[in-house]
């Protein structure tokens, strides 16, 4: 069975929310080069948070200015901050980011 563009990849329940993911693409190029792949939130453009105000991240975003790794310039799933979840996504559990505290 052939993916095709907004097809369903999963349903994921974390932290007190449900994530539809689905199958697509991230730039117009990619288009050309084969097939669709699961998306993730993009947590910059539309920031989320949990009901304690934590705000949800996927492993792959930049680490943000509050962030701690021993890479000099890691990603969020480098962090010490970064607390897992299921498929790539998770929390910053840092203080400094809580909604509020911005």
């Amino acid at each position: 069975m052939k993916i095709r563009d907004g097809d369903l990849y999963k349903i994921v329940e974390l932290f007190g929310h449900t994530f539809e993911l689905r199958y697509g693409f991230y730039e117009e190029y990619e288009r050309e080069k084969g097939e669709p792949i699961p998306i993730y939130p993009d947590f910059k453009k539309a920031p989320l948070y949990t009901k304690e105000g934590f705000p949800f991240v996927t492993q792959m975003q930049e680490m943000c200015k509050h962030g701690s790794s021993s890479f000099d310039e890691g990603l969020c799933v480098d962090c010490i901050y970064y607390r897992d979840g299921e498929e790539l996504i998770g929390i910053c559990t840092n203080n400094k980011n809580k909604k509020g505290e911005l």
